[in-house]
């Protein structure tokens, strides 16, 4: 089953698993850029842990050729909270994430040191094209399950959330919600608002390299305990 889903030509997303069908750009990126030929196997997922083999022809009609598969949802959720820094680096941090199988990526709202501040409606296009940002690499990774994107979330919300800080303890399996800071850190008071602190180690990380390290640590341990 998993090397069915792993060597496919191409993975994509529809919203119905019992009646597949391509939007507009999926067609075109399968057919156009991955240059997908017809009758080569894909596999389509509905993003929820269904998922099935298929073929598509070149007017990108799709015919299922497998029965349908369904993954449960991880032992436990991964959640990793960062601020938003400047330039790309929240897509390419998204992307990544979302690679590592991180189950939902928060953008927290401004905290004292922050320097980048959406306004409303750069945070609704932005929060858009960061979603897309996800199922693109979703289905590059071949996940079955699409990450939850929010934005504009306060740290304060995030009740269950360990705060990243080299004073913290080290991270273990037990951190499952980990809050990354802007470029300047937490401030004081903000560093009491979670559970506590947990370390990503001795070293002062750049905020995209602090959450792309929580999630391969956070990863690496749900693995060895499912």
């Amino acid at each position: 089953m998993i090397s069915l889903l792993r060597d496919s030509a191409a993975h994509v997303f529809v919203d119905s698993i019992d009646a597949p069908t391509l939007s507009e750009g999926d067609a075109h990126h399968l057919l156009r850029v991955l240059r997908v030929k017809s009758r080569d196997s894909i596999s389509i997922s509905d993003g929820k842990g269904k998922w099935c083999a298929g073929v598509i022809d070149s007017d990108a009609v799709v015919e299922v050729t497998s029965e349908v598969f369904v993954v449960p949802a991880p032992k436990w959720a991964l959640t990793v909270a960062f601020s938003v820094v400047k330039g790309d680096r929240p897509e390419w941090t998204v992307q990544k994430l979302t690679e590592l199988g991180i189950d939902e990526i928060v953008l927290l709202a401004p905290t004292s040191r922050s320097v980048v501040r959406w306004d409303a409606g750069r945070a609704n296009k932005n929060l858009e094209r960061l979603r897309l940002v996800a199922r693109e690499a979703s289905m590059q990774s071949r996940r079955v399950w699409l990450p939850k994107i929010d934005s504009g979330v306060a740290l304060t919300q995030l009740s269950a959330a360990f705060i990243a800080d080299p004073n913290g303890v080290a991270l273990d399996a037990s951190h499952r919600t980990l809050a990354i800071g802007p470029e300047g850190g937490f401030a004081d008071e903000e560093l009491n608002a979670g559970q506590g602190l947990v370390s990503l180690g001795e070293t002062v990380l750049r905020a995209e390299t602090a959450a792309i390290s929580a999630a391969v640590l956070m990863s690496n341990y749900r693995i060895k305990g499912s």
